[in-house]
């Protein structure tokens, strides 16, 4: 553990890496340069901790030297998953180190229960959580039949892994059975395409879900997904910029036409006081965050120094108004984001570090 003697903190930034190499470091498309800057104009010391399932006990230990960690780890990866880096910040934030973010806060903000957990916010959508494969079995049909296509999130994922859109082939059919026959399109297939199967089928490839994710959950699909999805960027309740993004992969198409063809997702990082996003920021700070933090009993310093909201369009008001319904909360890897934001995150980050570590020496004496 960090020497309570030591006045400089330190700062560690863990990713799933490479151990092998003789200077380990992110790989530059996390852009992850003006962090780094903005480090070096603060009285921290950085350490950086690549992370791998073969390698817990070095990276506890190294993480345990620090005050503070930064955590940078998809909840799915490589066919891995983060239970084993979940274990470890668990350890370091019971003596003491900060811990952006924990894997409690994360339980709370960045699975897709949040969806659910807070729907009747105002950037809620008719959204229904399933807790295990058998009541996803016994009620997502009728659920189904009622409202025509829906799209199904795992609990936890990244990259659109375990998300699909769901619609019943025959229009006019009133009682969806086992054997009734779905579209599904993956989040992950940019070209437009589907495929047909019976809902059974679709029901119990979803078992799996459940063992690692906890959960599934679904929500109305939004008819306005091509006009593009507002990534929100926060530090803590503060919002910090914006990326607005064109996800292909849930998108409609003519079955009997020719997909269209996948396009490079634009990601122009934008600060937070673009024109075209301020509404947004104004119901995201003063109304839905607060609101959030109440109903799941967050406090400000223990949301993550940056997480980021994915919102879509929802349906316009009477006055022609847009309305947003949020479609996910990002917490375990938030990489890239806004460049102009890394002042700001820095700064959270070490306000984090240096409280927790006043806390420590605190409980250390005597």
């Amino acid at each position: 553990m960090a020497k309570q003697h030591e006045t400089t903190p330190r700062i560690g930034i863990l990713w799933r890496g490479d151990r092998t190499v003789e200077s380990p470091a992110p790989r530059p498309d996390r852009q992850l340069e003006s962090l780094f800057d903005a480090f070096g104009k603060l009285p921290v010391t950085t350490v950086l901790i690549p992370f791998a399932d073969d390698s817990v006990d070095d990276v506890r230990e190294e993480v345990l030297s620090c005050d503070g960690v930064l955590v940078w780890v998809n909840p799915i990866q490589d066919g891995a998953n983060r239970a084993h880096v979940d274990e470890i910040l668990r350890e370091a934030s019971a003596v003491g180190v900060f811990v952006s973010a924990r894997p409690d806060t994360i339980g709370k903000l960045g699975t897709k229960e949040v969806l659910f957990r807070t729907k009747e916010l105002g950037w809620g959508s008719d959204t229904v959580l399933y807790l295990s494969s058998s009541e996803f079995a016994q009620r997502f049909p009728s659920r189904l039949a009622s409202r025509r296509r829906l799209v199904v999130k795992q609990g936890r994922g990244n990259g659109g892994e375990g998300v699909w859109k769901v619609e019943l082939i025959d229009e006019n059919a009133t009682d969806v059975q086992p054997d009734s026959i779905i579209r599904v399109q993956d989040a992950r297939w940019r070209d437009g395409s589907s495929q047909t199967t019976p809902l059974a089928a679709f029901i119990a490839r979803c078992e799996k879900y459940f063992a690692w994710s906890g959960c599934i959950v679904d929500q109305v699909f939004q008819d306005r997904l091509s006009d593009g999805m507002m990534r929100c960027y926060l530090s803590r309740n503060q919002v910090v910029g914006f990326c607005h993004q064109w996800p292909k992969g849930l998108l409609d198409f003519d079955p009997n036409e020719q997909p269209p063809l996948a396009e490079p997702t634009r990601t122009v990082m934008e600060g937070p006081d673009t024109p075209a996003y301020q509404r947004l920021r104004a119901l995201a700070e003063t109304e839905w965050v607060p609101q959030m933090q109440e109903l799941l009993g967050i406090a400000t310093e223990s949301l993550p120094v940056i997480w980021d909201a994915d919102f879509l369009y929802g349906p316009k008001t009477d006055a022609g108004a847009d309305t947003y319904v949020l479609c996910e909360i990002n917490v375990s890897a938030v990489w890239p984001f806004p460049p102009m934001a890394s002042d700001t995150v820095a700064n959270a980050a070490l306000e984090g570090t240096v409280a927790a570590r006043s806390t420590r020496g605190a409980g250390s004496g005597g």
